[in-house]
């Protein structure tokens, strides 16, 4: 199976995941949210989902009281439930940036390449491929919520547009909703990825 289809597979995984636990399971405490203790690209996509929010609440805050106003507040728990799943996304993907640090991929080659036994070589390839592996999944994900940050821009289009001319907040609402379940299938995509089950032992983990 390539990876691209192992892709799409795990995130569509992850889609019915969010869907299910949003069915059975109360939204946690609101996550206490710090990008600066991020490495970068982490905290550029965290710190532009925070800005998002800003703006987001500036727009709502700018519409005169009434019911349109009211609709474009009730909006915002899920703006801001956006704003945690980056965070969380971005935390896993930092945390495998320092497992790659960690790993040494250079040193680990170089030892490869003068090695002379086997067994060595055998222990030396495992630790290559599983930084090949952990590179491939840091890589998607950084890729996956860029692109997902850029919807949020079309949103707060969206909201802008929302806030001076008609009343379609319904479709606002929908919009954020679509950003926000993808935001949490990639999260929880990744959390199945990294903790698999006990059945699941053993099974090769995705790789490019």
């Amino acid at each position: 199976m390539t990876a691209a289809i192992v892709g799409i597979v795990v995130v569509a995984a992850g889609m019915l995941v969010a869907a299910a636990r949003r069915r059975k399971s109360p939204r946690p405490r609101r996550v206490v949210i710090d990008p600066f203790t991020l490495s970068e690209p982490w905290r550029r996509s965290v710190s532009g989902a925070q800005a998002a929010q800003r703006r987001y609440n500036e727009i709502v805050a700018a519409t005169p009281a009434g019911p349109l106003r009211s609709k474009m507040e009730s909006i915002t728990q899920q703006v801001q439930r956006g704003v945690e799943e980056c965070w969380l996304i971005a935390k896993r993907g930092d945390e495998l940036d320092t497992a790659l640090n960690r790993l040494n991929t250079g040193s680990l080659q170089n030892q490869f390449d003068s090695a002379t036994d086997d067994a060595t070589r055998a222990s030396l390839q495992a630790q290559l491929d599983s930084a090949q592996r952990i590179r491939a999944t840091r890589d998607d994900t950084e890729q996956r919520l860029r692109l997902l940050n850029t919807r949020v821009g079309e949103v707060l289009a969206q909201a802008a547009e929302v806030s001076v001319g008609g009343d379609t907040t319904d479709q606002l609402g929908s919009a954020v909703d679509d950003v926000v379940t993808q935001l949490e299938s990639l999260r929880l995509a990744f959390d199945e990825l990294n903790n698999p089950r006990p059945g699941d032992a053993g099974k090769a983990s995705p790789s490019p």
